[in-house]
């Protein structure tokens, strides 16, 4: 058996898969006995732990614990996290989440007998194709990438999270279908069309918000509590109290999704609250678009309806279902079925939205697919079927123009292209112009898109031939012909301050408890 590992690292889970000796993605388990791994780290002087201790740390100190680092890795506001006089940044500490998956991952191949003698835990570098949202640009894939290097793993390549979350639901299909990925995580939210069957994985459109989640919905909760203990006790809830809080939230969002209604009782500064949460408002009381509430009296003013208070949330959701089938030029009854993949699917608010606005049935169940897996399988094996699955391009390519003497980028490869993808345009240009490759969206403002490279040209004044083509690996390559004489760009990835090693030296001396 060939050992290589597929690996989703989340906003609030992560997880880690390979395939088992009949080639079937199969999970592996920590060391609490689970599939799934809380993406959140608690460090005790130099001694760190991930996952279930630490998330249970919250509770019993006050000490620094990280959470939800998805969400700032490659961003500009991406926060500084200084632990014991290092800056890890979002990437370093996506590493050690990673770390304890490597460390997981190492612990059950030396179980079952697949490593040599001289395979140490820091020696083995264990092959791993990792995910990432549809729409993640290219920073935020290289320090994901750089993160796997850093936690000792040998990144074979990136993936986006809907097109793996495909592979695992057609791994058996053999008919062609079109389905719609709709994938909604702890942090981030992706929605995805694929042609899938036959062995092949093909993506057509894709686009999501990378400041969405279940965490979003945890904090709709959150916030009722916090101002229904007050309402109720005239005291604040105490700020020692903010995680047990969020625990509660949390655990409330569960039981909705299984029950009807649920009540908390909140203990804090020597008071005591009772606090109903309803799932669904009383029909009579929905409006037209079933996200909003009509006449409410005054006794059902204070009362807390879930899926009515999460109404934005869901309106933004509907609106890139109805951009991901725009550009793909469906409709609904183009689409053969809907997946629902992330956590935070398992809502029931979510398969009901899906199902009133494209007159479907959605299955809540599909046999062999799991929300909080499927995605870590379909990157184990991704490592097998790379040749039979054709991704997208998730931003923009274009170029700088001049225009009236104004500037602005002309985008010459447009989001959702499927790679490999190759073009070829001919230009005016001055003498000696230089060639500004951009990354961004519909604004042509080169101000809101990110400079990628650039190309000195030593050309005469006239026309120019630009070629430009991205490989399945997300290589950028830039060509100019002026006068016969070519000139050429390769653009890996974005620039990054990140020192590669200094990094994984860092991350290899901390000490990581399981």
């Amino acid at each position: 058996m060939i050992i290589h590992v597929g690996i989703d690292l989340g906003t609030t889970f992560s997880c880690v898969s390979y395939l088992d000796e009949n080639g079937l993605p199969a999970m592996i388990r920590n060391s609490d006995l689970e599939d799934i791994t809380p993406s959140v780290i608690y460090f005790d002087g130099n001694v760190a732990y991930v996952g279930r201790k630490a998330n249970d740390r919250k509770l019993q100190v006050n000490a620094p614990i990280y959470e939800f680092v998805k969400r700032y890795i490659g961003t500009e506001a991406a926060n500084r996290y200084v632990i014991n006089n290092y800056d890890y940044g979002a990437c370093g500490l996506s590493a050690i989440i990673l770390k304890k998956l490597k460390i997981e991952a190492y612990n059950f191949f030396k179980k079952k007998g697949l490593l040599s003698y001289e395979d140490t835990r820091q020696s083995l570098l264990i092959p791993a194709v990792i995910t990432v949202p549809a729409y993640f640009g290219d920073k935020q894939r290289q320090e994901t990438r750089i993160a796997g290097i850093a936690a000792g793993f040998d990144v074979t390549a990136i993936i986006n999270e809907p097109t793996a979350a495909a592979l695992t639901y057609g791994i058996n299909l053999n008919e062609k279908k079109k389905i719609l990925v709709f994938d909604l995580g702890g942090g981030t939210f992706d929605v995805t069309v694929l042609q899938i069957g036959g062995g092949e994985a093909n993506a057509i459109a894709t686009d999501g918000i990378d400041q969405l989640g279940g965490k979003d919905f945890d904090e709709i909760i959150q916030g009722y509590l916090f101002s229904e203990f007050e309402r109720q006790t005239g005291q604040e809830v105490p700020d020692d109290m903010q995680w047990e809080v969020q625990k509660k939230a949390l655990e409330a969002k569960i039981t909705l999704s299984e029950h009807p209604e649920t009540t908390i009782m909140l203990s804090a500064a020597g008071e005591l609250a009772e606090i109903t949460l309803y799932r669904d408002a009383p029909a009579s009381m929905h409006s037209d678009d079933d996200l909003y509430l009509t006449d409410i009296d005054e006794a059902d003013l204070n009362k807390f309806y879930f899926n009515q208070r999460c109404g934005d949330l869901l309106a933004r959701c509907r609106s890139k279902l109805h951009g991901v089938l725009d550009k793909a030029g469906l409709t609904w009854n183009n689409i053969d079925e809907i997946v629902l993949a992330g956590g935070s699917s398992r809502m029931p608010m979510i398969p009901e939205m899906l199902e009133s606005i494209s007159g479907q049935t959605v299955r809540r169940n599909i046999a062999g697919f799991n929300f909080d897996t499927a995605i870590a399988q379909g990157a184990a094996l991704f490592g097998r079927m790379r040749s039979h699955v054709q991704d997208i391009n998730s931003k923009s390519i274009g170029i700088e123009l001049k225009r009236n003497n104004e500037i602005f980028v002309k985008h010459l490869i447009k989001k959702n292209t499927p790679l490999p993808v190759s073009i070829s345009e001919k230009f005016k240009a001055e003498e000696n112009a230089t060639l500004r490759v951009y990354e961004g969206e519909d604004n042509e403002e080169p101000d809101f898109c990110t400079l990628r490279g650039k190309l000195e040209l030593s050309n005469p004044q006239g026309e120019v031939t630009v070629g430009l083509s991205i490989d399945f690996n997300g290589t950028i390559h830039a060509q100019v012909e002026a006068n016969g004489i070519k000139a050429g760009l390769k653009i890996k990835s974005s620039e990054t301050d990140i020192d590669v090693e200094e990094l994984k030296e860092k991350i290899e001396q901390v000490d990581l408890r399981l």
